[in-house]
């Protein structure tokens, strides 16, 4: 991470932060309101929580702002997953006992619909001092930061590489710290990277080919079983998302013969003229991922 950057922006930030307090301690303010929020949901009060409670605590998330309909994404995680075991691993997620790495891996396998970016605000807005709020923004701060090897693909962040990530977010934390910005935690380096260091040209070309480094796409076919399996439910279940984004009933896994299912269906009825259908069949036994 280049280091003198860093603390160029951060002392920017700290002017502006001189400058405009009013908004500063609102925006302080509300990141109080929001941990002590979630840090209200103990593990018991997570397994006990209902239906509606479990709407509220997703709705509130900034993850969620994508989805016009929240409550048919509360409702589907609920669906998917069913609700008790839903309850259970989230409260372990956050309370459980075991180190950070094991448990986000944990999670990523048993449950399906949540990904990093509702994990990790989830986290940071308990844990503050220990856990990062990572999704493309902090993609986009970090990679301008020059931090290394970030993780593009959601398949990429492991537990592992999640703690990685909360630990260069605690150095950023420290340096804030260090430049006098008080009441530094992992939450208030969210803020300071959406506020300071949203660069265009990052924010244009997050996916592009980057010629400097000459990285490479990886080979799909050479990645274990297990995680070729992951990649190929993640492109699923996002080719889900945005068939309902688009306006259409959209499911997964939808047997249409005896012993034989398709990933995603799209459809829709249009008034007395029938049906549309789409259906897709996800690939990744080859050097391009592909859908049909």
């Amino acid at each position: 991470m280049n280091t003198a950057l860093l603390i160029k922006h951060i002392k920017k930030y700290k002017k502006q932060i001189s400058g405009d307090k009013a908004s500063y301690e609102q925006d302080k303010n509300e990141r109080f309101e929001r941990s002590a929020y979630y840090r209200s949901w103990t593990p018991e009060r997570i397994i006990k929580m209902n239906e509606d409670e479990f709407y509220d605590y997703m709705s509130r998330l900034w993850a969620m702002l994508i989805w016009g309909n929240k409550k048919y994404a509360a409702d589907k995680l609920i669906m998917d997953n069913g609700f008790e075991k839903l309850k259970k691993e989230l409260s372990n997620l956050i309370w459980g006992k075991e180190n950070i790495e094991n448990r986000w891996d944990r999670f990523r396998s048993k449950i399906k619909g949540m990904g990093p970016a509702m994990m990790s605000e989830i986290l940071c807005h308990v844990h503050s001092k220990k856990h990062v709020l990572w999704n493309r923004r902090a993609f986009v701060g970090l990679h301008y930061l020059g931090v290394k090897n970030l993780p593009r693909y959601n398949y990429q962040l492991t537990g592992k590489r999640y703690k990685q990530l909360s630990d260069i977010a605690l150095s950023i934390s420290k340096e804030m710290s260090n430049e006098g910005i008080q009441d530094s935690n992992l939450l208030s380096v969210d803020y300071f990277i959406w506020h300071e260091l949203q660069v265009e040209d990052n924010l244009s070309q997050i996916h592009t080919k980057e010629k400097a480094d000459k990285r490479k796409t990886e080979d799909v076919e050479k990645v274990d079983k297990k995680t070729s399996e992951f990649i190929h439910n993640e492109i699923r279940d996002k080719l889900s998302d945005i068939g309902q984004w688009l306006g259409f009933r959209s499911n997964t896994e939808i047997k249409v013969a005896d012993g034989s299912k398709v990933d995603t269906v799209w459809e829709a009825t249009i008034g007395n003229m029938g049906r549309v259908i789409y259906v897709f069949e996800v690939q990744t036994k080859a050097q391009l991922i592909a859908c049909c």
